[in-house]
């Protein structure tokens, strides 16, 4: 079937579409986090760390094949400048499919395996072949999300994945009142799973349809390896925690780091909004070096501002926060939470980063980064588990995300002259802000004895005063000034939508 023409589309569409994309996906998030907050308020009365660790452990092994089972076509078929014919995504719907088939019969085979090198249990074997299965349930959806996504037919993707995760988090809660313990966690996701692929499907006009030819594969599988290996690594990098982790401390000690990290996880909801709708709209905008410039420059500088003001008092308030909603047995847990509060604001940041490397097409470049990071993290995260125990692990993981934003911010600015000056307005605020929350907590340790709530109060003054003065020195990014920026950007937005 011959190539068509994509749809010619001029900047500031492309621009709008993918603002209002992001307003969708914005108002799903806010939905979802509020069911996370409140499953997760209601599953740490009832569930343990060692129950966390044993879902941890468990579901690390089956979702290493969500990222071998696609090989990056998919994100091929969304670059490429044509509309993708019937019989490329055809063929590409097969592949994953068939490669997700070897991956399950090669995670069940070394199921048995994976249960007994972690003491998990014979229990657990079943899980991780139930997990493995549910593969298919991301593989199956694959195709017809991205017919959606080329489209930027983002509020249909909002509602099926609103969906999902309202039937995740009730079903969830049921499995686990009713004393199932970790199979709770992975009975949701299996929910969720079936409940996307439904609605997916039901939203999406494509269906398999088409013609399997080879030379679709050759063609697109140099850019989608190239494109699907930095989060293929990235997952491997990952596994340090669940693999190095669960073999020293055990599951337990997985479980309170897999916890902490989901709670302090939050700010990446919305970098997996804008990296959804950057993409494509990046991939639009590569014959405008400056458009391109503009729109990255302001979502970085708005992303910074809000999570830099917001983040710290947040940090501060962890050791009142904790324990009061969710409960003493996750007081443990405290520490990893606020350094890994700090550690997912950088990565947010990378990875709005990395989107528009990979849609100026350097995914080759990404991947050297993400490969770096991965040694950094291995070796000074064993090292770190090592001699310091679970203290050692969020202090290394913001040094390694500090050069990771450092390294992205630098190869992106090389994209196209108009980007240049990326890495000063991307990394100051962050180690400026980094500096002026260590102060405070020198300053509360200091001056302030009394309980966590007093401690907290006094932090979030004595930041408040720094972030002050910083305001005032010259040559840096104003966070304040971006944040009325902001506030002024929806009113005009809200005033015209009235005004229409």
């Amino acid at each position: 079937m011959n190539a068509t023409a994509a749809p010619e589309v001029d900047t500031g569409e492309v621009r709008a579409r993918a603002l209002k994309g992001m307003i969708v996906l914005v108002a799903r998030t806010l939905a979802s986090q509020g069911l996370r907050v409140v499953s997760a308020l209601v599953l740490s009365r009832l569930l343990f760390p060692s129950d966390y660790g044993l879902f941890g452990i468990v579901s690390y092994a089956a979702s290493l094949g969500v990222f071998l089972g696609d090989l990056g076509l998919s994100a091929a078929l969304v670059r490429q400048p044509h509309e993708p014919t019937q019989d490329e995504t055809f063929t590409i719907f097969w592949c994953h499919q068939a490669l997700t088939a070897v991956i399950v019969a090669v995670v069940c085979a070394l199921a048995p395996r994976l249960t007994e090198g972690y003491a998990l249990g014979p229990g657990a074997v079943p899980m991780v072949c139930a997990l493995a299965l549910g593969l298919f349930l991301s593989s199956l959806r694959v195709i017809p999300l991205m017919a959606l996504e080329r489209k930027l037919a983002f509020p249909a993707i909002a509602r099926a994945e609103l969906v999902e995760n309202l039937a995740q988090v009730a079903f969830t809660l049921v499995f686990a009142w009713a004393g199932m313990g970790a199979w709770a966690l992975a009975l949701g996701a299996l929910v969720r799973g079936v409940v996307g692929l439904v609605c997916i499907w039901w939203a999406s006009p494509w269906r398999p349809r088409g013609v399997f030819r080879l030379e679709v594969l050759r063609r697109l599988l140099g850019f989608g390896l190239a494109f699907q290996l930095p989060p293929l690594v990235a997952a491997l990098v990952a596994g340090w925690v669940p693999l190095v982790v669960g073999h020293v401390l055990g599951k337990e000690s997985v479980g309170l780091v897999n916890w902490a990290w989901a709670l302090a996880s939050t700010p990446m909801m919305l970098s997996a909004v804008l990296n959804r709708v950057a993409f494509p709209a990046y991939c639009r905008l590569q014959d405008d070096p400056a458009g391109f410039a503009e729109y990255l420059a302001t979502s970085l500088r708005r992303l910074s501002a809000v999570l830099l003001l917001a983040l710290p008092v947040a940090v501060m308030g962890m050791p009142v926060l904790v324990p009061l909603f969710f409960g003493d047995r996750w007081s443990a847990a405290v520490p990893l939470v606020q350094w890994f509060s700090l550690e997912c604001l950088l990565v947010t940041l990378t990875g709005l980063l990395a989107t528009a490397q990979n849609a100026g097409g350097r995914p080759w470049e990404r991947l050297v980064v993400v490969v770096g990071v991965g040694v950094a993290k291995w070796g000074l995260g064993t090292w770190a588990i090592h001699r310091f125990g679970l203290a050692g692990i969020g202090p290394m993981g913001v040094t390694v995300s500090l050069a990771e934003v450092w390294v992205t911010a630098w190869l992106v600015s090389r994209l196209n002259p108009a980007l240049r000056g990326l890495v000063f307005q991307v990394v100051e605020p962050v180690v400026f802000v980094g500096m002026l929350l260590a102060g405070t907590f020198v300053a509360v340790e200091a001056w302030v004895f009394e309980g966590a709530l007093v401690r907290w109060v006094a932090g979030v003054g004595v930041f408040t005063l720094l972030l002050l003065v910083r305001e005032r020195v010259p040559g840096t990014l104003s966070l304040l000034g971006v944040l009325r920026d902001i506030l002024a950007f929806v009113r005009s937005r809200r005033a015209a939508t009235t005004g229409m």
